[in-house]
């Protein structure tokens, strides 16, 4: 029976609540080790060739471009005593666990091609297994409640858990390559975050429930299609993403910038001198955007309630451009890039959950147009969204190291050894940090300038979305009411009939 929303019922269990906000958090861990660190674990700790490498990322982006759009038509298409989503979610995290573990093991003694074919074969099934648990996941926070307001805070606040897992990978990689050779503590820490994500992430199944009722009949492949022609709102953010993927292009970069152009720091903390390098640096240095993204997805639920989410995405736009600007203008060093990185994240972090909440509403714009949901093809668009601006980024870095003539670490006598960089490569770099996010927060800008599903419009939508459930809620009850009666008619008559025939 379709659910009707009401503004005034909470839907969301604490059990709800938790749930998602912890298998979320289960999921960023995994997904932000391998979108923080393989890139560097591939070019030098396993030491695959630099091009080879950026082949691999081209190849798996244009798979997602492909697998990502099938896993959210079967999604729509899927009807069971589960749902459409949960389905999929009640295994998935057992290989998700294990094929996070793959990507960062090292074969022993394998040859360089074998190293080559290795990575493209994880890295594709490791692609796989994620599409198959991601689509359906973020499908959840479209079905768990119908009321578009408690889905907002709902989603917000799950966010803020998530985000942590995002970045508590950049916690776990120093301790470990200060207690292990970086060939093993990649791999340990893979283990690590392989099992803890996995079972956070089995909660996405077993702490749900979908409230949101498909239509009865699976749509085809042609009319998900459709929904996606008509689904303005997602594509407005959608293209605003990946337009703009190149504003958190520092993350990706960020073990070479603090490997290669800071190097080594040392801070004076009360006569104590505390040095930095490596992945300790990198740390310390994405703790300002970690930090200040926290704050701003922290701040977000506040603000739309005096500003709306077309207004706060353009203003926060427009600050997060200028940290980029004022840091390629400062010049390189630590304090410049960190306080570039930390305004540059905070609102970043606003413009994320934006995305999110509009990514949800938009299933419901469609409903409002066509009387039918999309969850499955709306969070593949998003899915595919999120992983392409990861893939771009990863990519446009890999592609960087070669045209900026990047000097992979060397092999001496067992102990990898990093050799000078060329000024180029260092300038290389600072444009990464600087000079692309700036260009990727204007490009960012442009599809939301159109953006109108906000304020009156959307209130708008809303309520009229409320009448269409009630009137197919009633609608339905008084099919099935005329069937109970009319199956009553018959009974009675066919009885009639009996009796008849006994009086004869």
């Amino acid at each position: 029976m379709q659910t009707i929303a009401r503004e005034d019922k909470k839907y969301l269990t604490t059990g709800n609540k938790v749930s998602f906000a912890l298998s979320g958090y289960g999921q960023n861990l995994m997904i932000g080790l391998v979108n923080s660190f393989l890139l560097f674990f591939y070019t030098d700790v396993f030491r695959i060739d630099k091009g080879s490498v950026a082949i691999l990322m081209l190849v798996a982006r244009i798979w997602d471009a492909i697998n990502d759009p099938i896993m959210g038509t079967i999604v729509d298409k899927t009807r069971s005593r589960w749902g459409k989503m949960r389905p999929y979610l009640l295994f998935i995290f057992i290989p998700l666990g294990f094929c996070c573990f793959l990507l960062f093991y090292m074969p022993p003694g394998i040859s360089d091609s074998m190293k080559i074919i290795y990575a493209c074969a994880t890295f594709l099934i490791w692609d796989i297994v994620y599409t198959i648990c991601d689509i359906p996941f973020w499908g959840l926070a479209s079905t768990m409640t119908p009321n578009s307001k408690e889905r907002a805070k709902f989603i917000s606040h799950s966010r803020l858990v998530h985000s942590i897992g995002g970045v508590t990978p950049m916690v776990l990689i120093p301790i470990a390559t200060m207690l292990l050779p970086p060939e093993k503590a990649y791999t340990y820490t893979a283990i690590v975050v392989g099992i803890i994500g996995a079972a956070l992430f089995s909660l996405a199944f077993f702490g749900s429930k979908e409230r949101c009722a498909p239509q009865t009949k699976a749509p085809g492949i042609k009319q998900c299609v459709n929904y996606l022609k008509l689904n303005k709102p997602l594509q407005r953010v959608v293209g605003s993403n990946i337009l703009g993927f190149m504003r958190a292009l520092p993350l990706s970069a960020c073990m070479y910038i603090s490997v290669y152009l800071i190097k080594a720091v040392d801070i004076n903390l009360g006569g104590k001198v505390i040095s930095l390098s490596g992945a300790t640096l990198n740390t310390f240095i994405m703790a300002g955007w970690g930090v200040a993204g926290y704050i701003g997805m922290l701040a977000s639920p506040l603000l739309f309630k005096v500003i709306s989410q077309k207004t706060l995405y353009i203003s926060s736009t427009i600050f997060g451009l200028l940290g980029s600007v004022i840091l390629f203008i400062v010049g390189p060093s630590l304090l410049s890039i960190v306080i570039a990185l930390t305004s540059s994240g905070l609102f970043y972090g606003i413009v994320t959950n934006i995305n999110y909440l509009i990514i949800a509403d938009s299933v419901d714009y469609v409903e409002w147009k066509t009387g039918e949901r999309s969850e499955g093809v709306t969070v593949a668009l998003q899915t595919l969204m999120n992983k392409g601006m990861s893939a771009l980024q990863i990519g446009v870095v890999s592609l960087a190291l070669i045209v900026i003539q990047f000097q992979q670490p060397l092999d001496v006598n067992g102990t990898l050894v990093n050799q000078e960089q060329s000024a180029l490569t260092l300038n290389g770099f600072f444009w990464i940090a600087s000079l692309l996010p700036a260009i990727g927060w204007i490009l960012s800008l442009l599809p939301m300038l159109k953006f109108n599903y906000t304020g009156a419009y959307r209130d708008k939508i809303t309520a009229e979305l409320k009448q269409q459930r009630l009137m197919r809620a009633l609608e339905l009850n008084k099919i099935q009411n005329d069937n109970v009666i009319n199956s009553y008619k018959n009974q009675i008559a066919q009885e009639a009939l009996i009796d008849i025939n006994i009086d004869f």
